[in-house]
C-alpha cells in the first residue's frame, strides 16, 4: 500500500468549496433559530413585571417596586409617555449578520444594543443624566417623599413628590434589562443547528 500525499492547497480548496454547499443548508436554520431567540427575548421583555407596570401606567395593580402607587407615577413620567417603547424598539434591532463557513466552523456575528446604549436612551424625565432603566436595576431614592395621589401638579397623573418625608419605604430594585440580555446572550452562545 502506498501513501497518497495531498497538497495542503488542495485540501483547503475542497474545504472552501464545502462551505459553499453547506451554507445554503445551514444559513436558513441559523436565521430561523436566531429569530426564535429574538422573539423569546422580546416576549421576556414584554412580560417582565417592570415592563408591565410601566405599560399599565397608574394601574391599581400592586407594584412589585414601590410600596404605594405605581412605578410609572413614582418615576414621574408624563401621562402621555410610553417609556418602554424605546427599549423594545432598540431590542428589535438585534440582528444576525456575517455568516461564514470555513473548515466546518460556522462563524456569525450577532448585533444587539448594549446596556450602556439602553441606559443612554432612557433618561429620567426630571434628571436627564440618569437612566430610569438603570434605576430599576440599581435602585431609586425618594420613595418616602412619593405621594400617590391624583393631582394637576403631577406629570404622570398618579403621584407627586412632597417636600418632606411622608412615610418610610424602600424602592425594590430588580434585575431587568441585564437579566433579559444575559438570557439572550446565553441562548445565542448555545445555538445549535
Amino acid at each position: 500500500m502506498s501513501n497518497v500525499v495531498v497538497p495542503r492547497q488542495a485540501v483547503e480548496a475542497v474545504l472552501k468549496q464545502t462551505g459553499k454547499f453547506v451554507k445554503p443548508v445551514v444559513e436558513p436554520k441559523l436565521i430561523k433559530e436566531f429569530r426564535k431567540i429574538k422573539e423569546e427575548m422580546l416576549s421576556e421583555f414584554d412580560n417582565h413585571s417592570a415592563t408591565q407596570e410601566l405599560v399599565g401606567k397608574t394601574s391599581s395593580v400592586p407594584s412589585a417596586f414601590v410600596s404605594h402607587g405605581s412605578l410609572f407615577g413614582f418615576i414621574g413620567f408624563d401621562e402621555s409617555d410610553s417609556p418602554t417603547e424605546i427599549v423594545r424598539e432598540m431590542l428589535k434591532t438585534s440582528e444576525l449578520k456575517f455568516i461564514k463557513i470555513k473548515n466546518e466552523v460556522v462563524d456569525f456575528k450577532v448585533f444587539y444594543p448594549s446596556k450602556k446604549e439602553l441606559f443612554s436612551a432612557t433618561p429620567l424625565p426630571w434628571a436627564t443624566g440618569r437612566s430610569w432603566l438603570k434605576g430599576i436595576e440599581s435602585g431609586m431614592s425618594g420613595l418616602g417623599r412619593y405621594l400617590s395621589t391624583k393631582s394637576e401638579a403631577s406629570r404622570s397623573g398618579g403621584g407627586i413628590q412632597s417636600e418632606g418625608i411622608i412615610r418610610s419605604g424602600r424602592f425594590r430594585n430588580a434585575k431587568y434589562i441585564s437579566e433579559i440580555l444575559n438570557n439572550f446572550i446565553k441562548k445565542i452562545n448555545n445555538l445549535s443547528l
